[in-house]
């Protein structure tokens, strides 16, 4: 019976590939849901050739549900996705052909016009595999390499038993209005270029967006909540505006078991991944944060994955900072490159908040002050309220070649020591 249900599969689409082609249209195959326990990873994956053989065209998924291991993408094929679409990923890992074949519901390897839209859901079902990451890690949702026009659009994540959308050496990529609900990393970046993030709604139990030695990025109208990092990110050139960040987390950190939020953004820049960017030139515009940890952590001398290349430019202006535990901890380079401005912002201390020295990944770090910069070129405030629960100083700037304080408000304004500079070579008040 199977076999003539896959004949009967083939005969269909061939039907529907050279109808569309005697018409001089894209290639569309419409895939027939099946019953819901049935893997059908062969069937969807002879679409995806099928419309790739013919240069290109639509696999469509109506409403229904679809399991199935790891496929692999064509070039110039659109995978599009009807509300109320599952693909959901079968919970035999033999399906994803071994862990060293293929370790993606979706993969694409050094294509070019690759889409994937539609109200469709991607079900990673949290498939675990004793040898992934951590140990139980098993594959991602979609992973991306050395590909080129990229389309993500109107899709959600869920469970996804790795990373969400894994993109590497990639360019022009476009991920708009995606949704993503726990697994663990929700977008993760590492040496691509060109990207176009908006509207998206990532809900995840680790890093919301994470990766290294990007370029020119834009990332905006995105709602964050994480048990992790909002941004554990490495790029130059990056602008983010217009974003909302909020913890704790909905959805737990599956290694750590927990649901605070670390840092809304971190510095990210791997030493063993060879990293050539510096992360600079970042615009970080009218974003809110809420009841995180810390809104930067920047470690450079020992930080955990933060010691490849240091931080240069960044300037944060609209920042509304609410309910944090410690503001910006940043321990910049012995050549002191760090330019860092805050422009037209007001932050404020979580009312339990007590302690001199934080630990953040492993690394205990020093933070004298509710605001920490050590080892800067340049740290600018301009129309900045910072707001502190106690008598402990609202700013600790240490080694740094030129400090300007513009209309900088502290509450309580009866502080005896609102900041503290050490060994600054100018300071403008």
């Amino acid at each position: 019976m199977k076999k003539l249900l896959d004949v009967l599969f083939i005969i269909l689409f061939s039907i529907i590939v050279l109808d569309h082609c005697t018409n001089n249209k894209a290639p569309l195959i419409i895939l027939m849901s099946p019953d819901a326990n049935t893997v059908i990873t062969e069937r969807i994956q002879q679409a995806i050739d099928s419309v790739g053989n013919a240069g290109g065209g639509t696999v469509l998924f109506p409403e229904g549900k679809y399991i199935t291991g790891g496929l692999h993408l064509r070039n110039k094929v659109i995978l599009r996705f009807e509300k109320g679409a599952i693909l959901e990923s079968s919970n035999n890992l033999t399906d994803f052909g071994g862990w060293k074949w293929t370790n993606a519901l979706i993969m694409g390897d050094s294509l070019r016009n690759i889409t994937i839209i539609g109200e469709g859901l991607f079900d990673g079902i949290d498939l675990q595999n004793p040898e992934g990451e951590e140990g139980f890690r098993g594959p991602h949702a979609i992973r991306l390499t050395n590909c080129d026009s990229i389309i993500i659009r109107d899709i959600t994540i869920k469970r996804s038993a790795n990373w969400a959308i894994n993109c590497r050496k990639c360019t022009n990529g476009i991920i708009e209005n995606v949704s993503i609900r726990g697994g663990h990393d929700g977008v993760h970046t590492r040496f691509c270029q060109d990207f176009q993030i908006r509207d998206c709604d990532i809900r995840t139990g680790d890093d919301a967006f994470a990766g290294n030695d990007n370029q020119d990025f834009l990332i905006e109208n995105c709602n964050v909540n994480t048990s992790c990092n909002a941004f554990r990110f490495g790029c130059f050139n990056l602008v983010v505006k217009n974003c909302s960040i909020r913890g704790p987390g909905e959805y737990q950190q599956l290694s750590q078991h927990r649901n605070n939020t670390l840092s809304a953004f971190t510095h990210f820049s791997p030493p063993d991944e060879e990293p050539q960017l510096v992360n600079g030139n970042w615009l970080i515009q009218d974003v809110t944060i809420e009841h995180v940890d810390q809104v930067f952590n920047y470690n450079f001398k020992n930080g955990l994955w933060q010691t490849g290349q240091p931080a240069t430019e960044i300037t944060f202006e609209n920042l509304t900072v609410t309910d944090v535990m410690k503001a910006f901890n940043m321990l910049g380079d012995s050549a002191r490159s760090l330019r860092l401005i805050v422009r037209n912002s007001s932050m404020s201390e979580r009312k339990d908040t007590d302690f001199t020295e934080f630990t953040f990944e492993g690394r205990r770090q020093k933070v004298p002050a509710f605001f920490n910069v050590n080892l800067f070129d340049i740290l600018e405030l301009h129309n900045v309220t910072i707001a502190t629960n106690s008598n402990d100083p609202a700013i600790m700037a240490k080694n740094g070649n030129r400090l300007v304080m513009d209309n900088v408000q502290f509450i309580p304004s009866d502080n005896p020591k609102p900041f503290i500079c050490e060994n600054i070579d100018k300071v403008e008040n």
